[in-house]
């Protein structure tokens, strides 16, 4: 196994999906950190609503496939359409805000691997690079009442080892998937716009035996925006995408 790990790496096999929601000037930093991987075989950069775009000259050096969108769509169904693209062995999503340290992705891939991970990511930082939660149970009925009233959340995860925290869901600001298994998930759900997409699809992974995991001593920082926290619209779309995800995977439990 570690013989075939080390010949893995050697290879570009991992396509990196960004969606950039008038956020180009925040992004440049995470492209730029995107230049260290070894196993990068092209960045997928959806451009979601128009917006000023100034490409810096060391741009030229890195991989880059752009999509412009003619209309605005959401976290998901951009997604699955850079996957369309997608013709490497690993998918991987990243928020725009994220930053990395160096070979994090090769990183990633070796204990996804290592571990037979179906779904990964890293342990987040906030920008004061302290731990954030990043390991999760799946929510209930009391989610909402527990969000609004700013109740502490704690770490989840139901097993691990020197390696890895196995959970419910880990934040969709920085998943690894095979290519395979994002085909078999239909990648995410686009009934949701924005919010719960990975939620969704760490609930649906968990029904089918995939495992959802992140890493333990790999981390990455996520300089969070926390729209729906200052933003009433982002905020009402985080609300409906709860119901919808309580109607989806709760409600019909239940029934």
């Amino acid at each position: 196994m570690g013989n075939s790990l080390v010949f893995m790496k050697n290879f570009k096999n991992i396509t990196v999906s960004i969606v950039s929601h008038g956020q180009f000037n925040l992004l440049l930093p995470l492209l730029k950190d995107l230049r260290d991987c070894k196993s990068l075989s092209k960045i997928i950069v959806t451009i979601n609503i128009k917006e000023k775009i100034t490409k810096p000259k060391w741009l030229n050096d890195v991989p880059i496939f752009w999509i412009y969108n003619q209309y605005v769509k959401g976290f998901g169904a951009n997604h699955n359409n850079a996957f369309k693209f997608c013709n490497t062995k690993y998918f991987c999503v990243l928020n725009p805000d994220i930053r990395l340290k160096t070979k994090i992705l090769d990183d990633l891939i070796f204990i996804k691997e290592k571990e037979k991970i179906n779904i990964i990511g890293p342990s987040i930082l906030n920008i004061k690079e302290a731990k954030s939660l990043n390991s999760r149970k799946f929510p209930g009925f009391f989610f909402l009442f527990t969000s609004i009233f700013m109740y502490p959340r704690e770490e989840f995860f139901y097993k691990e080892n020197d390696n890895i925290l196995l959970t419910d869901w880990i934040g969709g600001m920085f998943l690894v998937f095979s290519k395979k298994d994002y085909a078999t998930l239909n990648g995410f759900d686009t009934d949701y716009f924005l919010y719960f997409e990975d939620v969704d699809i760490c609930k649906r992974a968990n029904k089918i035996g995939f495992k959802v995991a992140q890493s333990k001593h790999i981390s990455a920082i996520h300089d969070a925006q926390r729209r729906s926290y200052s933003n009433i619209f982002h905020l009402m779309y985080h609300i409906k995408s709860y119901f919808l995800y309580l109607i989806k995977h709760v409600i019909k439990l239940n029934l």
